[in-house]
This record gives structure tokens, sequence and C-alpha cells, in this order.
């Protein structure tokens, strides 16, 4: 689970405040505690998060009731995998703080999903998208936690929701597709699988599940027409030229 959870803080990481380039080069070792938080994200763009953690604990201490380095404090716990209880601690002052703050509510989701409560993580993320509609990692998340609950209405929702701003976002086509199966609407699940398709004519595991799911509907043609089109294309041998007579 916590690769997953990295991978998520990292993601969610692109809403923080960019840092400059003149400060990306500087180090715990070869400079003291930044006194900003571009500062002390640049530490980390450097490739130094325990540094940008230390840095922005400070931020923390100096202006307790700002819910910036609170957020970028609980993130860098949960991408070293620190302590979850301070992480939470931090996103509670920032949720009380800034209610509306839509990255402190989808942060608070990563903890439940590391704690292993994904009723409670999909509270959090609800919270998130009501506040930021347009908020993909949490819709993308959602979608997979009600399936995993055994909403799939409630997945279909924000598969759907993705589908439509990103027609091009594969995964999420396949994760539609599997959400409308599961409720026995295969003309609808095929239409996305074809849509996916589309747009990847090429890849090997969207052309595996739709091939799959033309074996499981039991249209056994369609299924090997696919898997044809995955084999290598012998290349066609050119004719030699005869010489010219010229």
């Amino acid at each position: 689970m916590h690769w997953v959870i990295l991978v998520a803080c990292l993601a969610g990481a692109s809403d923080a405040a960019q840092p400059s380039a003149l400060t990306g080069a500087r180090t715990a070792a070869s400079a003291p505690s930044p006194g900003t938080l571009s500062d002390a994200l640049a530490l980390e763009a450097g490739g130094d998060d325990a540094a940008a953690l230390q840095a922005v604990e400070a931020l923390v201490l100096s202006q307790p009731r700002w819910e910036l380095p609170r957020m970028e404090a609980a993130r860098l716990l949960l991408k070293l995998g620190g302590s979850m209880e301070q992480a939470e601690a931090h996103l509670e002052v920032a949720t009380r703080e800034a209610p509306t703050n839509p990255r402190a509510w989808y942060l608070r989701g990563l903890i439940w999903e590391e704690r292993g409560n994904p009723m409670q993580a999909a509270r959090a993320y609800e919270t998130a998208v009501q506040h930021r509609g347009s908020y993909e990692e949490a819709r993308f998340r959602l979608g997979g936690l009600w399936v995993s609950l055994g909403d799939l209405l409630k997945a279909e929702l924000h598969y759907r929701y993705l589908a439509r701003a990103k027609p091009e976002w594969v995964q999420v086509r396949l994760q539609l597709a599997d959400v409308l199966e599961k409720q026995e609407r295969l003309l609808d699940a095929e239409t996305e699988l074809l849509a996916a398709r589309s747009f990847q004519p090429d890849s090997p595991l969207v052309l595996r599940r739709l091939a799959d799911f033309y074996d499981r509907t039991e249209r056994p043609q369609l299924a090997a027409k696919v898997r044809k089109s995955m084999e290598p294309q012998e290349k066609r041998r050119m004719r030699a030229l005869k010489p010219s007579r010229r």
C-alpha cells in the first residue's frame, strides 16, 4: 500500500508552491533552513526530502495557523513513511483553518487509505471534490474505493466525469468498462473498451482486456480477431526490380 500512497503524494505535490530555480540547488549542508515555503520545497526538488521536511516543520512552528506548511509537512511525512499521527495532526489543523481547501482533504484521504479505512478515505476525497470538482487525482482514487466498497454507481459517477474531462485517459476507460460490466451493462462496457482502443490501438493491455471481454461475453471469433492483431506482423518482401532497359 505504501508505494501507492507515495505515488499519490508525488502527484499531489503539483499543487504546491513552485520553488525558484535559484534555490533549487541548495541543500541542508550548504545553506541554513529556508525561511519560505518555496525554498523548503526547492530542497525536495533537489532530492533532500528530509531537509525539506525539517524546513516546513520550522515554518509550522513559526506560523502555526498557516495551513500550507502543515499540508506539505503531512505530505512529506507520508512520502518518507513518517509518523501518521503527526501527519494527521497537521491536517486536522489545516482543515480547521482552511476547511474549503481541497488538497488538505485529499491528503487526509491518503492517510485514511494508509490506515486501511477506505470508507473514511472516500469521505475525505468526496469532500475534496466538493470543493474542487476538477480534482482528478481525488476522483480517480474515489472510483477505485467505491468499487472496493461495492458502490458501483458512485464509482461510475467519478469515472464518467474523468472520461468526459480527459477522453484520452485510457486507464479511466478500462476502469469504467469494468464497473459497467459488473452492472451487466455489456453494451456500455464494450463502448468504453472500444473507445480505449481508439486512443491506444496498439496497447497490449487494452487489446487483452477487449479480447477477454469478448471471451466472457461468448464471442470467441471477435476475441480471436483481437488477439490476432496483437501478433507481430510479417514484413512484406519487396519484389526485386528488373534492370531498366534505358
